[in-house]
């Protein structure tokens, strides 16, 4: 993947893409602002976009916005590992006593 960041102005056109698509398409509005420094709002608004869009071209620039706005999801991490049980401390075997030669 790309680690160079987003062109702030390439950002900003595929927003306003981005909104006037989904007004023509969905006849719905989408808040630029909100969408571009609310994860939770991104998150929420392109998930109800992705499944009213019936355009191809609007399924990229979700998926693209996505990318650009969302944090990638973060693994999850597998649970701890269970300790292993101590081996037995060795004990002496008094079964026959101090006799027992």
């Amino acid at each position: 993947m790309d680690a160079t960041p987003p062109d702030p102005l390439e950002t900003a056109r595929l927003l306003a893409r981005f909104k006037l698509h989904v007004r023509r398409t969905l006849d719905q509005s989408v808040n630029l602002e909100q969408l571009a420094n609310d994860p939770a709002y991104a998150k929420t608004r392109l998930a109800e976009i992705e499944d009213a869009a019936e355009d191809e071209d609007l399924l990229v620039m979700v998926l693209r916005l996505r990318a650009l706005l969302l944090p990638p999801p973060v693994a999850a991490a597998p649970p701890p590992a269970a300790p292993e049980p101590a081996a037995p401390q060795e004990t002496r075997n008094y079964k026959f006593g101090a006799r027992s030669w």
